[in-house]
Formats: C-alpha cells, sequence, structure tokens
C-alpha cells in the first residue's frame, strides 16, 4: 500500500472519509505555502517529538508541507528543538530547511521551501544577549509581530497552537471554539487559563482581528489529534475565528438568488426546487459572504425554519453557531423538520426545546406553548420538501 494510501484510511477511522477527502482535496487545491502553519511550543518539541514528526511524515506523504514555527513563547533550546526536528525528518525520508531572520527574505525562503515539497521549519532565535527562557510581553509581541508578516506573505489559512493539554477549558470542558470579537475577555476574567494559554488567546485576537487581511483561522490543539483537527468538521480542539457577519434581510427580493442556490448546493449537494424562491420568507440569516443562511416563515404557531445551511467549504469555522445565536436571539418561538439521517440531528437535538419522530421526519421546536405542538407537528409535516432527493 502506497504510503499516502495509508494514510488516509488512518484519517477514514477518524471520521468519515468524506470529509477527509473533502479537505484534502481542499488544500491541494491551493498553493502549498497557503496550507498551514503549525507553532510547537518547548514542552511539545521537548516530550512529544515523535508524536510532531510523525504527523508531519503524514502530511508530507499527501502533499502537504506546513510552516512549522519554533519559539513564540518560549526561546530556550528553539534550536535544539528546530534542529531535532529536522534529523527526525529527514530520518523519515521528509526533507526538512531551517530559517531564521525576518522579513522579505524569510518569507521568500519559506515560499520555495514548501513548494520544493521540503518542510520549513522558522526558528525564533532571540538577539544576540537576549537572556533564553520564556519571554517578556514586549519580546513576545515582536515574535508576533515577525509571524504576522510571515502568516501575510504566505496566505496561511490556518495556524495552529501544538498545547500539549489540547484545547482551552472551562470548568473542565473543553470550549470548542471561540468568538474573538466577544468572547476573549470573559474568558481572560476567569482563573482557569494558564500564563501561555492567556498568550495564545491574546495574541491570536491581533493577528485575526488586526495583524492580517486575510481569513486566517487559529486552532489550539494537543499534538496528538493534529490530524483530526485538521481532516474533520468537528476538529480537537479550539478554534479561534473571527465571529460571521450576520445580515437579516425580510425577503429573497434583497438577496442575490444565484449565490443563494449555490450554497444550499454546497451544503446539500442539490439544488432547491423551483418552487422554493416563490415561497414566502419573511427572515433571512444570511453570512455575508454567502456561506450560511437560516430561512424562516412567519406562520400563526410561530416562525417555521424552513431551512438552515452552511457552506460545505465553510464547515467547522463557527458560522452555524453565529447563524443560531443571532437567530435564536430574534425569534423567540421557531421550529422545524430534519430527516433522521441529517448530518447535525444530535446537535438539532441539543438545540431544541422538544423532538417528536413522525415517519421519516423529526419535528422540532423552541420557546413552544407545549399546547401547540400537536399544530406544529401538523404544520411541519405538510410543508413542501425544498431540496428534492437525489434521483439515480
Amino acid at each position: 500500500m502506497e504510503p499516502a494510501d495509508a494514510v488516509l484510511r488512518f484519517l477514514e477511522s477518524l471520521g468519515r472519509r468524506s470529509e477527509a477527502d473533502f479537505y484534502l482535496s481542499l488544500f491541494r487545491a491551493e498553493p502549498k505555502e497557503r496550507f498551514a502553519a503549525i507553532s510547537v511550543d518547548a514542552n511539545v518539541a521537548r516530550y512529544a517529538t515523535e508524536a510532531v514528526t510523525l504527523d508531519l511524515r503524514f502530511l508530507a506523504s499527501l502533499g502537504l508541507f506546513p510552516v512549522v514555527v519554533l519559539g513564540l513563547f518560549d526561546s530556550k533550546e528553539a534550536q535544539e528543538h528546530a534542529a531535532r526536528i529536522k534529523r527526525r525528518l529527514e530520518r523519515g525520508g521528509v526533507p526538512a530547511t531551517i530559517l531564521e531572520g525576518e522579513g522579505q527574505a524569510l518569507h521568500e525562503a519559506a515560499i520555495l521551501a514548501t513548494r520544493k515539497e521540503t518542510i520549513p521549519i522558522v526558528s525564533m532565535v532571540p538577539a544576540a544577549g537576549t537572556p533564553e527562557g520564556p519571554l517578556t510581553n514586549l519580546q513576545s509581541d515582536e515574535r508576533f509581530a515577525r509571524l504576522s508578516e510571515l502568516l501575510s506573505a504566505l496566505q496561511t489559512r490556518k495556524l495552529i497552537f501544538l498545547h500539549r493539554p489540547g484545547g482551552l477549558r472551562q470548568q473542565a470542558t473543553l470550549i470548542p471554539n471561540l468568538d474573538l470579537t466577544r468572547d476573549v475577555e470573559p474568558l481572560l476574567a476567569t482563573k482557569e487559563l494558564s500564563r501561555k494559554e492567556r498568550a495564545m488567546l491574546t495574541q491570536s485576537r491581533r493577528l485575526v482581528l488586526d495583524g492580517v487581511r486575510h481569513k486566517l483561522l487559529v486552532t489550539i490543539s494537543s499534538p496528538l489529534d493534529l490530524l483530526r483537527e485538521l481532516f474533520t468538521v468537528k476538529g480537537a480542539g479550539t478554534l479561534l475565528r473571527r465571529g460571521a457577519n450576520i445580515i437579516s434581510h425580510e425577503s429573497f427580493a434583497t438577496i442575490d438568488r444565484d449565490r443563494m442556490r449555490a450554497l444550499l448546493f454546497s451544503a446539500f449537494g442539490r439544488r432547491p426546487d423551483e418552487g422554493f424562491f416563490e415561497r414566502p420568507a419573511n427572515a433571512i440569516y444570511l453570512e455575508e459572504g454567502y456561506r450560511g443562511a437560516a430561512v424562516l416563515r412567519q406562520t400563526p404557531l410561530g416562525a417555521y425554519l424552513t431551512k438552515y445551511a452552511v457552506g460545505n467549504e465553510a464547515q467547522g469555522e463557527g458560522i452555524g453557531s453565529d447563524l443560531w445565536r443571532r437567530m435564536v436571539s430574534e425569534q423567540p418561538t421557531f421550529f422545524w423538520r430534519a430527516r433522521p439521517n441529517n448530518p447535525i440531528d444530535a446537535w438539532y437535538v441539543k438545540q431544541a426545546d422538544g423532538m417528536a419522530r413522525c415517519g421519516e421526519w423529526k419535528v422540532f421546536w423552541k420557546g413552544l406553548d407545549p399546547v401547540y405542538i400537536p399544530s406544529v407537528i401538523g404544520y411541519a409535516l405538510a410543508q413542501p420538501i425544498d431540496i428534492p432527493p437525489a434521483t439515480e
């Protein structure tokens, strides 16, 4: 079996094969330097080098060559860690090169390395005379400014912080995603984050909101979960992102129907029927880039959620949560239906106040007076199918 086939088999064990295939196609469709940057902190480099290099070898076998960054939070032994990672990669047949310095020369060298299918290892070497060890706030700001310039030059899609404990936690529960525009301060106000986690959070906010102009996703994950983080919708750590800009419309008259059709096709793999845009919609919540939408119709029983969709490429980025949060804040009562095999059925169950199984459908509701449940079920089951099933 070819190495790439063996890795794909492994990825299939982490989630649905279709997810791994989708993300692999997405990553391969762009210039190699855009794929990802992976920050390896001192503890991971010291105690989990084998796990990191194994993941890098897996990625290289798939034609993916991330930029590896060392010394962002702690300069101690950064050069030694870089040399050790390079040796282990080359021992496994994966070319690697250590890059130092800053500015355009560094950026061009990193781009050239990835295009030559070599893993660039960027060591944030301290200036002469700088004591090794944890960085001061000023030194940390300087290094993240250099990182911001590097990510901007490469147009990097994703920055991954490898952190031995994995993603951020609150009350011992993993936080799956954080909106950097609104969730940071409440979390920083608690005492649950370590010094390093606070630095990751504050610096990520600067990077995403002010540091780079292109779209950048940041995740904090364990080195043991790197592949799951990259190749599954759910991920395996904490996603740090700019919150989606959700625009509301009162009808289809103010939206681009072609873009909406493309969104629905991306989300469901099928196009809406001809009557979809002719049926009334009184509240449409739409991500500004047409990457997610919720379409509701007002009824005497409350709002009927006729369509809730997130584009394939945007799944796992938190857009669905942003749409849902906006919708719930403005729609005190609504209901919807979905087939039991819907990929987000379990998520719907968690969000709903109640649910009834009715033949080929499940009917869900939120904020509903129980006296109206039978009427809501009847209304939902009588609605036309917006997106016809695939035909042979």
